[in-house]
């Protein structure tokens, strides 16, 4: 059953993406530009993934199906998946940073970057949930006819699951941004290298572990797929720590703004 409770989920997520710019923005007075063109840098890849989506990606899937094993497809198609995401979520954010301005961003603004490409895609996820889940409260008829499983997600146990999955996806997100960005600004093409395989890493295990996790219930499938998330996100963490070190080396003056 849909209660109000399920309200917290998109507001929590809302929370997350909105959050972590207000908090960058005060903890390192970092102007709201960067926010914004992280945005707009996610906005793009999502708007190419999305034109694939409708056009080439359906029909790979549906043939890979076909000729493969399902295994076999699986793994494929988290193969495709995921260096679709690397390849323009950090490709074209490095092309983007590497002939303009960014390339000269110090490690505070690198991060806000990614604060606004990764809080972006929160805050607009919750606002999708909250959107979706207000629907079916104030229509309680169309409850009747989602799918069991869709159903399942809506359980009180779940509300904080895709609050956690943002958070650590977001530190997932900054993280690849730092990468790209400190390859255009010292010229070193193996940090995006880095960037992308994480950012492969990080989506193309889902096709993947739909078909490994089939047979299981609703919620230990996602319990597994958060427990990864929540590992490359602590990942992405340990990686900020290091990176910020490395760059700091190699420029001490790495955190003054971009005049």
């Amino acid at each position: 059953m849909i209660s109000w409770l399920n309200l917290l989920s998109g507001l929590g997520m809302v929370t997350v993406g909105v959050g972590a710019m207000v908090y960058w923005y005060y903890k390192k007075r970092i102007s709201p530009v960067y926010f914004i063109l992280g945005g707009i840098l996610w906005a793009i890849a999502i708007a190419i993934k999305v034109v694939m989506d409708v056009t080439v990606s359906a029909a790979l899937a549906q043939q890979a199906m076909i000729i493969f094993a399902p295994l076999a497809a699986s793994v494929l198609l988290g193969l495709y998946y995921g260096l679709r995401t690397g390849i323009l979520e950090s490709g074209i954010s490095y092309l983007t940073v590497r002939f303009t301005k960014l390339s000269k961003s110090g490690f505070d603004e690198a991060v806000a970057l990614g604060i606004g490409f990764g809080g972006t895609e929160a805050a607009l996820l919750g606002l999708l949930s909250l959107i979706n889940t207000a629907a079916l409260l104030m229509m309680p008829e169309l409850v009747a006819t989602l799918p069991a499983s869709t159903l399942e997600q809506f359980a009180l146990i779940m509300v904080p699951v895709p609050i956690i999955e943002r958070l650590f996806t977001l530190f997932c997100h900054v993280f690849a941004t730092v990468l790209l960005v400190y390859a255009a600004r010292f010229h070193a093409l193996i940090w995006l290298a880095v960037s992308i395989l994480y950012k492969t890493l990080l989506d193309g295990v889902l096709p993947i572990s739909s078909y490994l996790l089939a047979g299981m219930g609703t919620y230990a499938k996602y319990g597994i797929i958060e427990l990864f998330v929540i590992v490359m996100g602590i990942i992405g963490l340990a990686g900020l720590l290091w990176i910020r070190k490395k760059w700091l080396t190699r420029a001490p003056e790495g955190n003054r703004t971009i005049e």
